[in-house]
């Protein structure tokens, strides 16, 4: 795979991913400029969700100054089924509904998009969404402006929530975004500790699903690629913007959302959702890595030591759950929401995972967790 350098080699690149995807991916040098050109030829009435931390950026202000939009503060928590009913409640009592939700922000504001956009047209709650395989309507377009590279979601079928009872995704294609303006310059005003910790999720999820035993093989192979990519940004110190990490940024997120199409990430992943439910500003990227940490003799061919490495590299201590409010007393409601996540067992372990996942050996790897 060829890796662009600079913004211009980027833009004219040709499709560096080979699980097909629903998403039109329309690379940029000016996301804002090209999103808005791009919406005034194909929505006459498009429906902005902004992150809050965007504001101190000029470069943001066209998107703050529309008329339709809600500024999501994803600093609070990431987003939970009543954020998305309440939001589909707002959209629902205006005179005129929009053709198209755009999210704008992180992975947090690109799932709340998400979820909204199909949410529109169908009538239950979001948390009776969450799940696979459920009989779900089209909404709205759904149109994603990306200001962090590793999450993925701008291209993935799934727009993950917190609900009252779990933290689940509603996974169905029509929550694909429709369009992805993908600009690797708005990173650049993003925290050091954002940047590094979401490429870090990103890397989790190509190191897993290159481990899975269930990903098809064009999930795989794009898997690979991004894994190079993560390793190649998360190598070098990114205390400092730099416009070849961050073209390197937003080609392994993209990966990292295809490869999830075809693919499954592992046990790191099934831990880290145990952790997020106990803590609602425990961010997720930071969750993976308390829970790869914890997975030493799991992930014993690479993952724990280039995890270790890459903290070191950027300065940064080992995450702790303590530090997030996490101790033993909220062993058992994680290791019973860990054990939901069948579907992440099976794709390390294999078809005959629960023979070796009981309840004993999942609070035992919490254990280690909250004692860290």
């Amino acid at each position: 795979m060829g890796k662009p350098r600079t913004i211009d080699e980027f833009k004219s690149a040709n499709a560096w991913w080979r699980t097909k995807i629903l998403t039109e991916i329309i690379q940029s040098g000016d996301g804002v400029t090209d999103l808005l050109r791009a919406l005034r030829d194909r929505a006459a009435r498009p429906f902005f969700i902004i992150d809050e931390i965007l504001k101190p950026q000029e470069r943001f202000l066209p998107i703050f100054e529309m008329e339709e939009k809600f500024i999501f503060d994803a600093s609070r928590s990431e987003p939970r089924t009543g954020d998305v009913d309440g939001l589909v409640a707002l959209i629902k009592a205006k005179d005129t509904l929009p053709d198209a939700i755009v999210g704008v922000g992180g992975g947090s504001s690109m799932d709340l998009a998400k979820s909204v956009g199909i949410c529109l047209a169908n009538p239950k709650t979001a948390a009776e969404y969450q799940g696979y395989g459920l009989d779900m309507k089209r909404g709205l377009d759904i149109w994603v402006l990306p200001t962090l590279s590793g999450t993925g979601a701008e291209v993935t079928p799934i727009a993950v929530l917190r609900g009252p009872e779990k933290k689940l995704g509603i996974n169905n294609n029509f929550t694909a975004p429709t369009v992805a303006v993908i600009d690797p310059g708005l990173s650049s005003g993003a925290r050091k500790f954002n940047r590094f910790f979401t490429m870090m999720d990103c890397f989790f999820h190509h190191y897993e699903i290159t481990r899975s035993k269930t990903s098809e093989e064009s999930a795989l192979l794009d898997a690979r690629d991004g894994l190079d990519l993560a390793k190649e940004v998360l190598s070098g110190d990114l205390s400092e913007f730099s416009v070849e990490s961050a073209v390197k940024s937003v080609m392994a997120s993209v990966l990292g959302g295809s490869s999830t199409i075809g693919g499954r990430v592992g046990v790191s992943h099934a831990i880290s959702y145990g952790l997020s439910n106990s803590s609602p500003h425990l961010p997720h990227s930071v969750a993976v890595t308390i829970s790869m940490l914890a997975c030493r003799d799991i992930y014993a061919d690479g993952g724990w030591e280039d995890t270790v490495r890459f903290l070191e590299i950027n300065g940064f201590p080992r995450p702790r759950a303590r530090d997030y409010g996490i101790d033993d007393s909220h062993i058992e409601r994680m290791t019973t929401t860990a054990l939901g996540m069948e579907k992440l067992w099976h794709s390390h372990f294999g078809p005959d995972w629960n023979s070796r996942v009981d309840r004993a050996f999942v609070a035992d790897i919490y254990k280690r967790i909250v004692e860290a």
